[in-house]
């Protein structure tokens, strides 16, 4: 027999916490709407947990103690341009005009304190928030954000009568159709934690939200990737494997259109680990990195990109400049290439200043992960890179010229966060002397964030392929939507949309549980 719940959601990263709080922020416990949120996994948080640079917002209260006088519009034309012409317009406009709210609820309501901002590639103004360091330790956004809502969701649902409820482990397997040719509910699938045999569930309701992710985790078993770029396939990703495109399946056996399937963004910053560069899972080198005032420099020493451009642009500069064997940055020496090794990689160096602005508790982090080191001097620097001390010295000077001159350089880079050299000390210093390190790691392009996905309106409405109306009762929101990026999406604005549109779409959700009752 089927049991019924008001509302489903259908994973249980940023997008699909967010529906669920909302949904169940606009129902009311006298009507008894339940909300139900199924995630294949042992546990919820999917690839939002692993995000690192953070979540964009315009004129929040942050911005403003800062004296950053930014604005909707600067943001909206900044994500347009960005998606080259593949942004829609509409869902842009509401990502942009909703930010200011969507981080000031996540500050008010769960008491984060996403006080440090940065200025990643494309944007225009510092509007990228972050949590600060706390007693040396590390506190990563993404993981932080969904904790504080998950803990949230797991007190209601703790609760006696709790209208919330949490499967993991549950698989989404089908939509359910309903006459009038909308969704009337799922079947998921569980696993007997004894017998280990797969039980069918069938749960009905009145809406549906999508929160499945996108597809860049799929791994040696690419499916999407291999239909839609496959170029692509082969290179090494960061995201978990689970991000395996199940919601697009579900969606499009009820009729959905995909949008922008074809744009895969290639993150250009993967960290290579030193004593396992084979490995085809990156950990991602945060683009607050290159935000707080690293540099790329290929394996001569020399710079060769404007760190901030688009992510696009930064990894088409290091696939194009840093493949070469005498521009291949390597952590070991020779030319020849470790089976798995990226083809492509480039060094990525922080000054001490530079390493101050991104935060000792993540750095130390990377560190005993493997993936950054330490040199004490550029002559150590020069060595440690192997790499001429002469050439290294003149490259760090350049960059600092450029940033003392106000102008642009050669590459085209405006924004110079920090100086590239760390400053000769007075004589005597000592100990202080010793505590000017610069940081550097090997970066690799890796596949990140799939743009494309089920084609939405701006109320999460999942849209048909064959007349462009909206399936009744079916909502997206998160990566497995497309139409909001375009060609490439800024950093940043993976964490905003699903803040934005999973609200969204527990508000939708919540609207349609009153209509049918």
């Amino acid at each position: 027999m089927a049991a019924r719940t008001g509302i489903i959601v259908v994973g249980g990263g940023l997008a699909g916490i967010s529906a669920a709080i909302e949904a169940l922020h606009h129902t009311s416990h006298a009507a008894g709407v339940t909300i139900t949120l199924l995630d294949k996994e042992a546990r919820t948080g999917g690839n939002s947990a692993k995000a690192s640079s953070g979540i964009n917002g315009v004129l929040t209260g942050t911005q403003l103690n800062l004296g950053i006088h930014d604005s909707v519009d600067a943001f909206v034309q900044d994500t347009l341009k960005s998606g080259q012409g593949k942004a829609n317009q509409t869902l842009v406009e509401k990502l942009a005009s909703e930010s200011t709210q969507a981080v000031s609820w996540l500050q008010r309501d769960f008491k984060l304190d996403l006080d440090v901002i940065a200025q990643l590639g494309g944007h225009s103004y510092p509007r990228t928030h972050r949590r600060p360091d706390l007693d040396g330790k590390p506190q990563p956004v993404g993981w932080g954000i969904v904790g504080a809502l998950g803990k949230h969701l797991s007190e209601l649902a703790g609760l006696e009568n709790a209208r919330f409820k949490l499967y993991t482990g549950a698989r989404v397997v089908r939509l359910l159709t309903a006459e009038h040719g909308g969704v009337a509910g799922v079947v998921y699938e569980t696993v007997d934690p004894d017998s280990k045999v797969i039980q069918q569930h069938t749960l009905l309701a009145s809406a549906v939200v999508l929160a499945t992710g996108g597809f860049g985790g799929e791994g040696s078993r690419p499916h999407y990737l291999k239909r839609y770029a496959p170029q692509l396939v082969g290179l090494p990703a960061t995201n978990g494997a689970f991000a395996t495109g199940d919601g697009l399946g579900l969606a499009v056996a009820l009729g959905a259109e995909l949008v922008d399937m074809d744009q895969v963004q290639v993150h250009p910053t993967g960290f290579v680990k030193r004593n396992d560069p084979g490995n085809p899972t990156k950990f991602l080198a945060a683009e607050a990195l290159r935000g707080e005032g690293g540099i790329l420099l290929n394996a001569l020493g020399r710079r060769f990109v404007n760190e901030l451009d688009t992510r696009d642009h930064v990894t088409d500069a290091i696939n194009k400049l840093c493949s070469a064997p005498d521009t291949r940055a390597r952590h070991s020496a020779g030319v020849d290439v470790v089976a798995g090794e990226p083809s492509s990689a480039a060094f990525l160096v922080l000054s001490q200043a530079a390493a101050n602005s991104f935060g000792h508790g993540a750095l130390g982090f990377y560190e005993k992960m493997g993936l950054v080191q330490r040199a004490g001097s550029v002559e150590e620097l020069s060595g440690m890179l192997r790499v001429d001390h002469g050439t290294l010295l003149k490259t760090l000077q350049d960059h600092d010229m450029a940033r003392d001159s106000g102008l642009s350089d050669e590459f085209g880079k405006s924004t110079f966060p920090q100086n590239a050299l760390n400053p000769l000390l007075p004589s005597g210093a000592g100990a202080e002397q010793q505590q000017l390190q610069y940081y550097w790691g090997v970066v690799t392009p890796s596949i990140h964030y799939t743009m494309g996905g089920v084609r939405f309106d701006d109320k999460t409405r999942v849209l048909r392929a064959a007349d462009g109306a909206p399936i009744p009762g079916l909502l997206a929101a998160g990566e497995v939507t497309g139409g909001l990026h375009g060609a490439n999406r800024l950093g940043g604005n993976s964490l905003l949309e699903c803040v934005v549109y999973g609200r969204e779409a527990g508000r939708q959700a919540a609207a349609l549980v009153a209509e049918a009752s």
